[in-house]
């Protein structure tokens, strides 16, 4: 029998490219993607792919969804975030769904979750959400939530309902404690509260296993860090800290510490002998312990914008040490001898004054394809042609799977770096392939590659990469140097290219 219904949808599937003409059958289609078509409805017909797992109906303008999405029982994968969705479509009450998105939209309601049992991750984020309005079942499913950029002022009715939560970004609202009933969360593992208003913690939090937390932005005025046996990564910055203390307990496995631009006039030592990243910018500190050499593990440490005068002479035992700023201090003579001691070569002291690492624009393409040149110059793989570097740098900067950063003094672009996303099959998961990392020659030994890699490498964090990866001429010694000294380590793996045409 004819599919009239199928052969309406699959032409109006084929004039948004969302298939190919090869598809003969409805039950071929499992993943779907009708993102960015400025989109308003859609047709009722969507609801015969009975097989459908995967539908991205992104960045479209879309308000409600066909009745007949109710159909769609094997849907478990659901994206609509950037439409115009002021209440929850009705028509996807009944399904299991396992992943929706519906960030920026306009909903004021989280009463339809009571109707998700299978439900997994979640993300509200940018929406008119100004209450916890909801009773879940406490055996649901939820692992991940996004709530940020939202207007709650309280979110204590949600931590009982949602006992087995592992990731909850709660950024950019209007709370202000974070309460006791959070000790429902025994299984929480990351928690971003950062841009809110929030001045007190509850003891109880510090009993938990999270091992990633972010609170930058807040109002602490004082913090007894304790507990928290777990924690890898802890943010506090921009806190109008008077006063931090380090119990003896605290964190014994702590890697990265950020306490930029808090108000501290005192270096405060942790615990752990694990960190690797340590970060007391922009404060008032005038003194750092000798007792930091007991950080054997420190790759990199950004005391930039303080009142330091002296450095301790056992800094320059710190062997692992990759990158220190420490650029907008009153250094004495001989703390710059330290620095000498230590290796001048990790310093960003030399630092031009005025040098910002942004996001690259349009109007910045064809530098970048200039610095291009310099860099292939010195690669024996690739030739310059700058027509061709011009076309690949405004395809990579079209697409928005990719990142482009660019280091610019005085309004010009004097170094960039590219990264793109990759999916790894041995991962599991998305993973960054750094590429195009140039510094122009009259601003080299600055710390500018520094600063470009380690900005990429926060990037790569607030994504959730599971690893970042590049490829360096064998010859270049300089460049091999420079990203074994930040961390990158040599594979066994040979890179073999294969020209097509």
């Amino acid at each position: 029998m004819y599919d009239y219904e199928w052969d309406r949808l699959r032409v109006w599937l084929e004039q948004y490219g969302a298939i190919p003409q090869s598809v003969e059958k409805k039950e071929e289609l499992t993943r779907l993607d009708l993102s960015k078509n400025n989109l308003k409805e859609l047709p009722q017909e969507l609801g015969i792919l009975s097989n459908l797992v995967v539908l991205n109906l992104a960045h479209n303008q879309l308000e409600e969804l066909p009745e007949s999405f109710c159909n769609l029982t094997s849907l478990s994968n659901l994206d609509l975030r950037r439409n115009s969705f002021s209440i929850f479509p009705q028509a996807l009450t009944s399904l299991d769904l396992r992943s929706l998105n519906m960030s920026s939209n306009r909903l004021e309601s989280l009463s339809f979750l009571e109707h998700f049992k299978e439900l997994r991750v979640l993300d509200l984020s940018h929406n008119n959400l100004e209450k916890i309005d909801c009773s879940l079942d406490p055996k649901n499913q939820l692992r991940t939530i996004n709530l940020s950029n939202n207007f709650l002022k309280d979110i204590a009715d949600l931590f009982p309902s949602v006992p087995h939560l592992e990731r909850l970004m709660i950024n950019t609202n209007f709370l202000r404690e974070i309460p006791a009933s959070i000790s429902c969360m025994k299984a929480l593992e990351e928690f971003e509260a950062s841009d809110n208003h929030i001045s007190k913690i509850d003891p109880v939090f510090f009993t938990l296993n999270i091992e990633r937390i972010l609170l930058n932005s807040n109002n602490f005025t004082s913090l007894d860090l304790q507990g928290l046996e777990l924690l890898e990564f802890l943010s506090l910055d921009e806190n109008p800290l008077e006063e931090l203390s380090i119990a003896q307990n605290f964190a014994p496995y702590l890697q990265e510490f950020s306490c930029d631009s808090c108000e501290l006039e005192h270096f405060v030592m942790l615990q752990s002998r694990y960190l690797k990243s340590l970060c007391y910018a922009s404060n008032h500190i005038q003194e750092i312990p000798t007792e930091i050499q007991e950080y054997d593990s420190l790759q990199e440490l950004d005391l930039e914008g303080n009142d330091i005068e002296e450095l301790p002479d056992t800094l320059a035992n710190m062997s692992s040490l990759h990158t220190l700023y420490i650029a907008n201090n009153p250094l004495s003579e001989d703390a710059k001898k330290v620095i000498e001691v230590l290796d001048p070569e990790i310093c960003d002291i030399r630092m031009k004054t005025g040098v910002e690492i942004l996001n690259a624009t349009s109007e910045d393409l064809e530098a970048m394809a200039k610095l291009l040149g310099v860099l292939f110059a010195i690669e024996s793989d690739f030739e310059i042609d700058f027509d061709k570097q011009l076309r690949g740098i405004k395809r990579l900067f079209e697409d928005d799977r990719n990142d482009l950063l660019v280091a610019k003094h005085e309004g010009k672009v004097v170094g960039m770096v590219t990264m793109q996303r990759l999916i790894s099959s041995a991962e599991g998961d998305n993973v960054g392939q750094i590429e195009d990392l140039v510094v122009d020659e009259a601003y080299r030994k600055m710390g500018i590659g520094s600063r470009l890699i380690n900005h990429m490498r926060t990037i790569a964090l607030d994504y959730g990469y599971k690893r970042i990866q590049l490829a360096a001429d064998v010859n270049n010694d300089n460049a091999l140097e420079f990203y074994t000294r930040r961390g990158f380590r040599k594979t066994y793996l040979n890179v073999y290219h294969y020209k097509v045409d």
